[in-house]
């Protein structure tokens, strides 16, 4: 009798446990705002390829590890250079997964994109380059914020950030990357790669 009072305790809580987490509602994270200008000119680039996308984890004994494609959502600017990604749900309902964002930003003759003021930002202590980067980023989830491609002027440049590590995603889809493919695409052609 004492052993089906537990087990019949042990149901109820974890009923309640599950009820609290499939009633609660997801953590919603966006929308995401920005304008991406050339960083030497400040003018506005239209054509740039914006793709949000999501990694989900699993806990191990050694960190996070076995990323896998959750989610993705692409844009382009238009004239104005601005784009928007809209909210997203992400959450994992068990607590030894979670979900990790990652950004790419490119157009073909420009190299890896940086939040507007950057360089000064170097200048500053860690601790004052962390705050300006964290700002950056809740500006980004909030009022918008300005990103700066720096061009780059010659074959080698474009042919070194062309081969820089890490620069495509692996883990998305290609069906869910098709201007970033484009994107891609062009800028092989210009530096004379063929299929």
């Amino acid at each position: 009798m004492h052993r089906l009072a537990s087990l019949a305790f042990l149901l109820l809580a974890a009923g309640m446990v599950i009820g609290a987490v499939w009633s609660s509602p997801a953590a919603a994270a966006g929308p995401w705002k920005a304008q991406v200008v050339d960083a030497e000119t400040g003018r506005s680039l239209e054509g740039v390829v914006i793709l949000f996308y999501w990694i989900k984890y699993t806990s191990s004994w050694g960190g996070w590890a076995g990323g896998e494609f959750y989610d993705a959502e692409e844009v382009v600017t238009g004239p104005d250079g601005r784009f928007v990604i809209p909210a997203r749900s992400t959450w994992a309902l068990l607590p030894w997964k979670k979900i990790s964002r990652e950004i790419v930003i490119f157009k073909p003759g420009h190299g890896q994109w940086r939040f507007q003021g950057y360089d000064e930002w170097r200048k500053l202590s860690l601790e004052e380059q962390d705050a300006r980067l964290q700002a950056a980023w809740k500006q980004l989830e909030g009022d918008g914020v300005v990103i700066e491609l720096p061009p780059l002027k010659t074959r080698e440049e474009r042919l070194k950030f062309y081969q820089s590590p890490g620069r495509t995603p692996s883990l998305v889809p290609s069906a869910r990357m098709k201007r970033f493919l484009e994107a891609e695409e062009a800028e092989r052609k210009y530096l004379g790669f063929r299929n």
